[in-house]
């Protein structure tokens, strides 16, 4: 992920990141472990940021550099999710277990995200997003066109 946009957008806009923090509804020090990537941030809370700044997941997460995109809606669903990675893996004519060493997760993982049981985690997504050239905003529902980016 370019951690350099999400900092980059925050001080384009002069929102500092105890302000974004409460936005996202965490501390300023994990907003900062999120921006710096020394943890992951989940997914849920990338949308949020996305959503307050108005651009696309695609673009903050270096799939393109398109800032906005069409966005027809601006929450988020497992069962989407899972059905969409669902979707693309199959007209791929590939199996989970392939899937999944190639994004570099275990396949009880895998198989509970396109179950819609847990919500999956962003690095593997880009992973997923790269690999069948499909856009994240067309995985989570944000936009109705894979190919965008």
């Amino acid at each position: 992920m370019n951690i350099d946009r999400m900092k980059e957008i925050r001080e384009y806009f002069d929102n500092t990141q105890e302000e974004i923090s409460k936005v996202l509804g965490t501390t300023r020090s994990t907003y900062a472990n999120w921006e710096s990537l020394d943890i992951p941030i989940p997914l849920d809370k990338l949308n949020l940021f996305c959503n307050y700044y108005g651009i696309s997941l695609d673009y903050i997460c270096g799939l393109t550099n398109t800032k906005k995109s069409n966005i027809i809606n601006d929450k988020i669903d497992l069962k989407n999710i899972g059905n969409k990675l669902r979707e693309i893996r199959t007209s791929h004519n590939d199996t989970q277990s392939k899937i999944a060493n190639i994004i570099q997760v275990d396949q009880s993982n895998y198989s509970k995200w396109e179950l819609g049981k847990i919500i999956i985690k962003i690095y593997p997504l880009i992973e997923f997003a790269k690999h069948y050239n499909v856009s994240i905003d067309y995985i989570c529902g944000k936009v109705n066109n894979s190919d965008i980016k």
